[in-house]
């Protein structure tokens, strides 16, 4: 169900569901008694939501959406218990109580929803196909939809208070609209290039400081930096022409930008360079989001479509393999099965069966003997999970994975070939 990989400070959790979209990390402040309580947000089809909560720790579990349609988006309000996600056929669903509860919202849009992004002073935007804009100005409880003067499916919005809030959102064709007015009138301030897809647009306001610029990617590595508050685009090099899907500042300095074929670049000088840490060179699948993690120091987490999490700081990159629960049913043995397949390269897999609950070590060693990954570290319900070890970055030859429980110790043989 899910699995704890501890590399240096930090302890990360995740549990494996198919299809999740997107992840979103957040600070939230406690309105009432001033405590800090830290929770992240996954989204995906079927109306899936899950909830993360802790610092230095990301742990999902599933919670009731109140919807089975699939979900494209989620924010979270910073300094307050709100959360937002909306996807599909107009739906828009809400949380008041840090994700813990969800009610949906009526829209009276049957659009599908592509991104929704909190707004200063209590107004929130959604946006999607078909030129689709919905503003709420009490905090969500209402909808009612803005003309955007387009057609175009639109696929990311943000918002900055500077004196006036200015709106900035963006999608097919080139697309970006500027609103001066708190989103109630729109303008076209488009690139020329219409073979250009934008699918993000970085958060301007992280926690209660001020992102000064606005970035958007999409599609041929397209990065765009606005300075003036969506006024004019200027084209950044972001060193790959792989589509780019999620983008995110935690400073004015610090950013990264994940996408198609694994890519995961950052900056560290406000967009103006991009690198890719060579840690990252055998990630595979689309990384479809980036944001903050709950941590002192400046870290960014990741999730693909392939269900991977990737955890990248400027200064260490952890790359975590997933866990499936592929049954709940109690089994009435312990059971490690061999690897499959065997001989593989890179990636290979194997079930490992627990009749009682308790703490579950997995370690990957190589022909020395030598501990090389660890893949679990944690307490697992009774039940049967499949682990996937992607082995690309080692040589080819024999290794070992060792299971470590409260009553069994078991260890199988496996072989790398390249």
């Amino acid at each position: 169900m899910s699995f704890t990989l501890e590399r240096g400070c930090s302890d990360v959790i995740v549990t494996a569901f198919e299809n999740i979209a997107i992840l979103i990390m957040w600070a939230t402040s406690n309105e009432i008694d001033g405590t800090v309580e830290d929770y992240g947000i996954a989204i995906g089809d079927n109306g899936v939501i899950l909830v993360s909560r802790g610092r230095d720790t990301i742990n999902f579990q599933p919670v009731n959406s109140g919807t089975t349609q699939d979900l494209k988006s989620a924010d979270i309000r910073s300094g307050g218990f709100s959360a937002f996600a909306v996807g599909n056929n107009g739906t828009i669903v809400r949380s008041t109580n840090r994700g813990v509860n969800w009610i949906v919202i009526p829209t009276g849009s049957t659009a599908n929803l592509n991104a929704v992004r909190f707004g200063f002073g209590g107004n929130h935007f959604a946006v999607g196909d078909n030129g689709t804009i919905l503003k709420s100005s009490n905090l969500g409880q209402n909808w009612s939809a803005i003309s955007s003067t387009t057609t175009r499916n639109l696929k990311a919005v943000s918002s900055h208070a500077n004196s006036i809030e200015f709106v900035v959102a963006a999608g097919d064709k080139g697309t970006i609209l500027r609103s001066t007015n708190f989103g109630l009138n729109w303008i076209n301030v488009s690139i020329a290039d219409t073979s250009v897809n934008f699918y993000s647009i970085n958060p301007a306001s992280v926690g209660l400081s001020q992102i000064t610029s606005f970035y958007i990617c999409g599609s041929q590595g397209r990065i765009y930096k606005s300075t003036n508050f969506g006024s004019t685009w200027i084209l950044k090099n972001s060193g790959t022409t792989n589509t780019l899907r999620s983008i995110y500042f935690s400073t004015d300095d610090s950013g990264a930008v994940t996408g198609d074929n694994g890519t995961v670049r950052l900056t560290t000088n406000g967009g103006e360079t991009w690198f890719a840490d060579p840690y990252f060179n055998n990630v595979t699948g689309n990384v479809t989001s980036i944001s903050r993690m709950p941590r002192s120091t400046k870290t960014f987490t990741a999730l693909s479509n392939n269900n991977t999490l990737l955890v990248a700081s400027e200064d260490s990159v952890t790359v975590i393999i997933g866990i499936q629960t592929i049954s709940t049913e109690i089994p009435k043995t312990f059971s490690l099965s061999q690897n499959y397949p065997n001989p593989f390269n890179p990636n290979t897999s194997f079930d490992l069966q627990l009749s009682k609950s308790g703490f579950v070590k997995l370690e990957i060693f190589d022909i020395t003997g030598k501990a090389v990954e660890t893949l679990i570290s944690q307490e697992l319900k009774a039940g049967t999970y499949r682990i996937d070890w992607n082995g690309s970055k080692y040589s080819s030859g024999v290794y070992f994975y060792k299971v470590i429980t409260n009553e069994i110790v078991e260890t199988k043989k496996m072989v790398l070939v390249k």
